[in-house]
């Protein structure tokens, strides 16, 4: 039965708190904005329409709003080091279908990584490119390596000669190496994405190499992943122009409006970012190898680089075991973490770590100690793991600690 309404709103008012004193989560897609970011929500930008170029816009009263627009775009550019950025579209989802509309046409093939190697729907065949009649090719995967294949890439591109090429994934354990299959894009003219959606905060911060500086066209991002910001879609490029037709294209065909109240937000947190961008992807990366060492040392088995970590690692599930299930039984036990496949092994699914949530919180790489003993607590199995059969004790005392600081 779904609670009455009152119910419901009293719980999202406090849903906040609940994630931050009362579940671990260890979601590589979440995060928590800032007080002053969310403070920053401003109602009365979206009061009306503001279609159209910024300071050129059909509706009459929408300076701030182009404002905000302009000063989002010096803000991002200056800390993604890029030459242009696009910030109304309101997830990275719809940012990559507006880039396949702008600089591809129907028919024209794009590579992609695969969804068995953590491609996302927006980024594959049989996802959104299918929207805009793209064909779809596969990247190939270094599986030992846990990163593209960057030699055999290249040589697809240079084989293939797409229009497109999509880099980055939802799964990315370790940076790859794009600078051989951006050279051989360029080659042949084709247009290179970046999709840094789970990766940004830690580009901004240095610990993940700049996609931009290895040559690649367009960066993608959403924003509430290691961007600790409210869900929102963020573009940014290295070529004007190509910014230009981007904008055109929006403006003409794409956006008839949109919820313009998120451009304080997203200011507030890009501006938090070059303030703290280093300290904090750092405090991130130094996370996940802490609790990467943690769960070996417990015989959890981890799919992760011995260096060079990112916000994310995978703990394999055994065969058999059916994951869905799974997360949600530890969800119960106050335990969110999500899904993935298994990077390393062909059909099998894995559980996806993320540590930025709790480096947002303040947890620092000694709590990652206790964060691995409570997985030990619930989880079992050497080549892959099942959930603990019988009641694992106090996990919601033990959660509640490490939130609180006791296992610092």
């Amino acid at each position: 039965m779904t609670p009455d309404h009152e119910t419901l709103f009293a719980a999202a008012r406090h849903h906040a708190e609940t994630l931050a004193r009362s579940r671990l989560v260890l979601y590589a897609g979440a995060n928590l904005p800032s007080p002053e970011v969310i403070a920053a929500y401003a109602p009365g930008l979206s009061a009306m329409p503001s279609m159209g170029p910024s300071f050129d816009k059909e509706q009459p009263g929408t300076e701030l709003v182009s404002q905000f627009e302009v000063a989002v775009r010096e803000e991002a550019c200056a800390l993604f080091g890029a030459a242009w950025a696009e910030p109304r579209l309101p997830s990275a989802t719809l940012c990559n279908l507006a880039l396949f509309h702008a600089f591809a046409r129907p028919g024209e093939l794009m590579l992609a990584p695969d969804k068995a190697h953590g491609g996302h729907l927006s980024q594959r065949g049989g996802g959104t490119p299918d929207l805009a009649g793209l064909a779809c090719a596969e990247l190939p995967f270094d599986a030992a390596g846990l990163c593209l294949d960057a030699t055999g890439a290249a040589q697809l591109v240079e084989e293939r000669r797409p229009r497109l090429v999509m880099l980055g994934r939802s799964v990315m354990v370790r940076a790859d190496d794009i600078a051989p299959v951006v050279a051989a894009a360029r080659a042949v003219g084709a247009t290179t994405v970046f999709d840094a959606s789970h990766v940004a905060g830690l580009i901004a911060g240095g610990t993940y190499p700049n996609p931009l500086d290895a040559g690649v066209d367009v960066l993608v991002t959403s924003t509430y992943k290691t961007l600790p910001g409210l869900p929102h879609g963020l573009i940014l490029g290295r070529d004007p122009a190509q910014g230009e037709t981007l904008a055109r294209l929006l403006d003409a065909r794409f956006l008839a409006n949109y919820n313009a109240a998120q451009l304080p937000p997203l200011l507030r947190m890009l501006g938090e970012m070059r303030a703290d961008a280093g300290a904090y992807a750092g405090r991130v990366v130094a996370n996940t190898a802490a609790l990467n060492r943690a769960c070996r040392q417990r015989r959890l088995p981890v799919i992760a680089p011995e260096a060079g970590h990112t916000h994310q690692l995978l703990i394999p599930i055994a065969k058999g075991v059916a994951p869905r299930e799974m997360i949600a039984t530890l969800a119960e036990s106050g335990m969110i973490v999500g899904l993935c496949p298994d990077i390393t092994r062909p059909g099998g699914a894995a559980l996806r770590v993320g540590t930025q949530f709790l480096a947002t919180l303040g947890l620092l790489a000694p709590a990652m100690e206790a964060v691995a003993h409570i997985l030990a607590a619930l989880l079992r199995g050497e080549e892959g793991v099942c959930l603990r059969t019988g009641h694992a004790p106090d996990i919601a005392t033990r959660i509640e600690a490490v939130l609180a600081g006791g296992a610092h």
